[in-house]
């Protein structure tokens, strides 16, 4: 439970069965009071009946309300504590102002239908009142952002004097995660205006992060200060939107849960590079935004036949195999380049192999660059010795 001792959730669940159990024992000996004194038959003849009639409509309201009393009290409560701590302010805003505008209208609804007899302008008007509150708050909380958006906006900017980082990014936010953070490249990406709503960074992917370059290992531990470098970059970048989002899930203790969560709570995607994230996403039906796939989908294509230059850093795994890398890093597997370790040599790429995991590239060595064969030595003629 959301910061609640599962100790006292249980005494609160059984104090609520004792106090339905004891309303529920009055309720039904009023009730079966009630139909005793309404009835012409037996019940009223015999006083006996008329006592066990009364005890077992006691103790049909008291086991009713013991079992129905969490189900009317305390499960309400922790439901409406774990809505109100997963939703995000602006869900909450919206929320209020939807209740605001659907009680608005419904009194004035009770006041044009006051006038009808038998009391049907009360009847009206409350249905009225139940349904467009309903509607008030899920349209307000589904629109917020275009709510808060027709907010924001003050004065008309003067033709001209617009400015291109001061508008508002519309499109849907997006949560970034600990590999994305370490990895970097999203500060380009953001910078160049391809990610058209804001950046969410949770606060439990900062303290993971603090964590990571406290490590003792000095890799981790500069993995975790370029995480915490790439975070103050995205907040001091003028163009891109940035926001710490200090909302925390007790009760999940997993980051890529608590990741999943917070997205769904702001109807945001989540940007990764981590494999199990990206499936537990796509099975909570969470937009996933990958920077490996982005970096796949831009890569110059390389057709087959065409030359290119390389350095053979080191030998392949079959025999003649040399293998280079380009300046993206995709794999080149040179044929016959075994021999030309650390030179640069042109060569023909003969396939392109694509991969869940990047492109690789088989190529073979240019004839102009193969080893030519050393040329043999001229015979000499046999000297004939003198007869």
């Amino acid at each position: 439970m959301y910061g609640h001792d599962p100790a006292s959730v249980r005494r609160a669940r059984t104090l609520s069965r004792l106090i339905g159990a004891a309303l529920g024992l009055v309720l039904g000996i009023l009730y079966g009071a009630y139909i005793i004194t309404n009835s012409q038959g037996f019940l009223t003849q015999n006083r006996n009946i008329a006592l066990g009639a009364l005890l077992a409509a006691g103790v049909t309201g008291a086991a009713s309300l013991a079992l129905a009393g969490p189900l009317l009290s305390v499960e309400p409560f922790l439901w409406l504590e774990r809505t109100l701590d997963d939703a995000p302010i602006g869900q909450l805003v919206g929320a209020v102002v939807g209740v605001v505008v659907a009680l608005t209208v419904a009194a004035l609804i009770a006041v044009l239908l006051n006038p009808l007899p038998w009391g049907l302008g009360i009847i009206i008007s409350l249905s009225a009142g139940c349904a467009l509150v309903y509607v008030g708050v899920r349209t307000a909380t589904r629109r917020r952002e275009a709510i808060a958006d027709l907010f924001a906006r003050g004065a008309p900017i003067a033709a001209g004097h617009a400015d291109v980082n001061s508008v508002p990014l519309l499109g849907q936010a997006v949560v970034l995660d600990t590999s994305v953070l370490i990895d970097g490249r999203v500060v380009d990406v953001a910078a160049a205006g391809f990610i058209p709503g804001h950046l969410l960074i949770p606060g439990f992917v900062l303290e993971e992060l603090q964590r990571i370059a406290d490590s003792g290992d000095p890799i981790r531990r500069a993995k975790g200060r370029r995480g915490l470098h790439v975070v103050e970059s995205l907040q001091s970048s003028p163009g891109v939107q940035c926001e710490v989002v200090a909302l925390d899930f007790l009760g999940t203790p997993e980051v890529d849960s608590q990741l999943v969560k917070l997205a769904r709570a702001r109807n945001a995607a989540i940007m990764t590079q981590d494999y199990n994230l990206n499936r537990l996403a796509t099975i909570e039906g969470v937009r996933v935004l990958n920077l490996n796939e982005l970096a796949n989908a831009i890569k110059p294509i390389v057709a087959t036949g065409e030359t290119m230059s390389i350095t053979i850093v080191k030998e392949g795994k079959e025999p003649h195999q040399g293998v280079g890398y380009l300046d993206d890093g995709t794999m080149v597997v040179v044929e016959g380049g075994r021999n030309h370790q650390d030179e640069a040599v042109t060569v023909i790429v003969t396939s392109v192999l694509q991969t869940a995991a990047g492109r690789m590239i088989f190529a073979a060595m240019e004839i102009s660059d193969l080893p030519r064969p050393r040329p043999r030595p001229a015979r000499r003629p046999a000297k004939v010795a003198p007869r």
